[in-house]
């Protein structure tokens, strides 16, 4: 079982995600780079952070940043950052990540129309890391 957070659970929910029919209609007309953060909690010392590009519901190119200010340097087109035990709880399925998201206990950057528009596709995020057997720190 992959170990969150590391790169090869990031893959395994990539692989997960080009399996799911619906995420090509879900990510449809949606092109864009993103940085997400797992910032440190509890047991996790070290932020964890990547980059990547969508398109079309398809990840490309996942990397490893070094450290927060790499997003900066970047400038993706949106950045998540949150807390190690929200991340947790959304991949567990014990909170929404669009609920997430308007209560602030994630923190996001970006025009968030295309991300709303899209929240009738949320039970996708729920079946792609149903997907993924996860191992916590």
């Amino acid at each position: 079982m992959p170990l969150f957070p590391s790169l090869e659970w990031c893959q395994a929910v990539i692989a997960a995600i080009h399996e799911e029919p619906d995420s090509k209609k879900a990510g449809k007309g949606l092109v864009a780079d993103f940085a997400a953060a797992v910032l440190p909690e509890g047991s996790l010392k070290e932020p964890f952070i990547i980059f990547a590009r969508q398109a079309e519901g398809r990840v490309e190119g996942l990397r490893l940043l070094e450290d927060l200010d790499e997003i900066e340097e970047i400038e993706p087109a949106y950045v998540a950052k949150a807390g190690y035990s929200a991340w947790r709880r959304i991949i567990e399925s014990r909170l929404d990540p669009i609920e997430a998201i308007l209560r602030k206990q994630i923190e996001v950057s970006g025009d968030l129309q295309p991300i709303i528009e899209r929240a009738q596709f949320k039970d996708l995020v729920w079946r792609v890391l149903a997907k993924v057997p996860t191992t916590f720190k």
